[in-house]
């Protein structure tokens, strides 16, 4: 059973690694979706993206209370935050998380 949900992942994956899609135009700026709001980055820790609250607690994207024009810019700062808090949650020591 897990190697048959295995395959499907992994065909699933390769299925969506070769995805295409054809930009034929944008939309106006007044159709703009923006988002406002979200866990404060004061209570956030820049160089790793954890909670200053909750230790092994991480934040990535919208989320986080940062305002941007769209057009990319928050596409971006929900790419590099997820790779900082994944890198930084992978590096973490699993005895170091605690658990209540």
């Amino acid at each position: 059973m897990m190697f048959a949900m295995g395959f499907a992942f992994i065909k699933l994956i390769k299925l969506l690694k070769k995805l295409e899609f054809t930009i034929k135009g944008f939309r106006p700026i007044e159709e703009a979706i923006i988002t406002s709001g979200g866990i404060n980055i004061k209570e956030i820790n820049p160089k790793t993206m954890e909670s200053k609250l909750i230790k092994g607690l991480y934040f990535a994207g919208e989320v986080i209370d940062v305002d941007a024009y769209t057009g990319g810019f928050n596409l971006q700062i929900a790419f590099s935050t997820g790779h900082l808090a994944g890198i930084s949650a992978s590096n973490k020591n699993s005895e170091e998380f605690y658990y209540d």
